[in-house]
């Protein structure tokens, strides 16, 4: 992988389970890192739901080997934030990551 390619800085948030004074929990988001990445636009898709279209968006970014993203992080990218799909680790010096957001409703 050329460094040229990782041309999109994004910010990995991973879920934390914190509680509430009552016990309750609930979980919270926490930044772990900002780094470069490639991100590649897979596909638009539209789902049905009661009365209105959703449009479910799916990118594809690619960054250096973690150990650490696991599957319901989100992906801060472009003022919106992808939740982690699927994790590739097949290649040893590349972790690609698909992501989905629900990015807007066609009607209300």
């Amino acid at each position: 992988m050329l460094a040229a390619e990782l041309n999109k800085r994004i910010t990995l948030y991973r879920p934390i389970t914190k509680y509430r004074p009552l016990g309750d929990p609930y979980t919270e988001m926490e930044a772990v890192n900002t780094v470069w990445a490639h991100a590649e636009s897979i596909s638009n898709r539209k789902i049905r739901t009661a009365d209105q279209e959703q449009v479910i968006e799916t990118l594809r970014f690619t960054l250096r080997p973690r150990n650490d993203i696991d599957i319901d992080w989100l992906i801060g990218y472009q003022q919106r934030r992808f939740t982690v799909r699927a994790l590739d680790r097949n290649q040893s010096d590349r972790l690609i990551i698909t992501t989905e957001a629900n990015i807007r409703h066609d009607r209300k």
